[in-house]
């Protein structure tokens, strides 16, 4: 299996086909004279900016402590979370709303809809 070609930029859908991001990152373990082995993927744009060039990765760490809304730079998924993997995504035992793929959605939701006239619903 070809790793970065397969793996890397592929969809993550939570076990209910939401999606939670992309594979940005994948993170291996070494090991003396075997095959390195798959132990988790990164998500988030930390991994994505190390993958564009090295010296983005310390800018990128401390533009999200000083403006970031996610509560973690990267997130991490073990590689024993994964269900299933296709040629469409990668599915996952997670559920998206408790990772912080969705931190972004609850900040708008809180600080953006929350205060259009109209938008909270009165039960």
């Amino acid at each position: 299996m070809h790793v970065m070609r397969e793996l890397l930029d592929k969809q993550i859908v939570d076990r209910e086909e939401e999606p939670v991001g992309r594979v940005d990152g994948i993170v291996a373990e070494l090991r003396a004279g075997q095959p390195p082995r798959i132990v988790q993927f990164e998500v988030g744009f930390v991994p994505m900016a190390r993958r564009i060039h090295r010296g983005l990765e310390g800018w990128s760490e401390k533009w999200h402590k000083r403006f970031g809304i996610r509560r973690s730079a990267r997130y991490h998924i073990a590689w024993d979370d994964v269900i299933e993997e296709n040629v469409h995504h990668i599915k996952v035992d997670v559920t998206a709303e408790e990772t912080v793929a969705y931190d972004w959605e609850r900040w708008l939701r809180r600080h953006v809809i929350g205060r259009i006239p109209g938008a909270t619903r009165e039960e």
